[in-house]
């Protein structure tokens, strides 16, 4: 644990009456995961033919869930309108938890912290100035012409907390960091898709905000996450995973504090997510597959699904709760292009 002395306001004493003053008072940080990964991993990707997948996954899922974080943006803001932020630190912690001793002039503060935004690549924190303004809002890749949005790189977590700083006290306040995004992965078996020339698989259904302050979602209309198709040693199978925001949740989305049990969940009347696969044939002809999951995606979980990919372009699943639709000699056109 490492401890951190931070000045972030004065106090002009003009005479003996110090109530206005500030104080010097500690919080204590600690990021907690709570996840599925491993579960989901071992009970999905099972078999001896599933290690090479199983490998490059792990590999590319370590720097997302895990409780280190390297950068910590911290605001302490007034608790009446117009809620703005009074004071403002960036800190590199560079631990899973750390403590800061921290000096601000005594009043009520609303607090806030977020860490990891350094190196997401997809995610900043914009409108911060304000309360209840400050969003993590993904950005669009590439030129921002498109409504492709890449994958996140990092586990984000946050947290928020109402403080009362009083003068001549000693006080030390607990402040507890939770993952706000998750992850999933479509693994395809391509022993029967000699001929295919190429795959792509995209994702929908995904929140594209989240609101610091009060804990909630932001859900956009016809964005897309692009995956990373991971680099398996060996095998038949191709793996394309992402992080990204959690799903919509028929019983709300939200951040999970709890235990694995929160990633158990009924089925949706109709899918909350969605991976587009589309696979381009010998003759240049494009099969579009849509797999739909009636499952929600929560904060900090996991989803894998092994599929498996014909001559054909169609994509099939030996999982009866999710729903598959076909598109044969799909057209690039319509609400979005994908280059292929």
């Amino acid at each position: 644990m490492a401890a951190v002395l931070l000045s972030l306001g004065s106090c002009s004493l003009i005479d003996d009456d110090l109530s206005d003053c500030g104080a010097d008072f500690q919080i204590d940080y600690e990021l907690r995961l709570v996840t599925n990964v491993t579960t989901e991993q071992k009970s999905v990707l099972d078999k001896g033919a599933d290690i090479f997948v199983d490998d490059a996954l792990r590999a590319y899922l370590a720097p997302v869930f895990t409780d280190f974080a390297h950068d910590v943006d911290l605001s302490f803001y007034d608790v009446s309108e117009p809620f703005d932020r009074l004071e403002h630190v960036n800190v590199i912690m560079d631990a899973n938890e750390t403590s800061y001793t921290i000096y601000l002039p005594s009043r009520e503060y609303s607090h806030t912290a977020v860490a990891n935004l350094k190196g997401n690549g997809s995610v900043t924190l914009e409108d911060s100035d304000h309360l209840y303004a400050g969003q993590l809002k993904q950005h669009t890749a590439g030129d921002g012409t498109t409504n492709m949005v890449s994958p996140h790189r990092t586990g984000l977590f946050t947290a928020r907390l109402n403080m009362n700083v009083k003068a001549n006290q000693d006080q030390n306040f607990d402040v507890t960091l939770y993952m706000v995004n998750a992850a999933s992965a479509l693994v395809l078996d391509t022993s029967e898709a000699t001929t295919v020339k190429n795959v792509k698989v995209l994702l929908d259904g995904f929140a594209t905000g989240f609101h610091v302050a009060d804990s909630t979602y932001v859900f956009g209309t016809d964005t897309f996450v692009l995956t990373d198709e991971l680099p398996v040693s060996g095998g038949t199978q191709r793996c394309f995973a992402s992080v990204h925001f959690p799903s919509k949740d028929p019983y709300g989305t939200k951040v999970i504090i709890d235990s694995q049990d929160a990633f158990v969940a009924d089925d949706a009347d109709e899918a909350l997510w969605r991976w587009r696969c589309y696979v381009t044939l010998a003759d240049d002809s494009v099969t579009e597959t849509v797999l739909g999951i009636t499952k929600p995606l929560r904060a900090g979980g996991l989803k894998v699904l092994k599929a498996k990919v014909y001559d054909t372009g169609i994509v099939t699943t030996q999982d009866p709760t999710v729903g598959v639709s076909v598109t044969l000699d799909w057209q690039n056109s319509g609400q979005y292009q994908i280059e292929l």
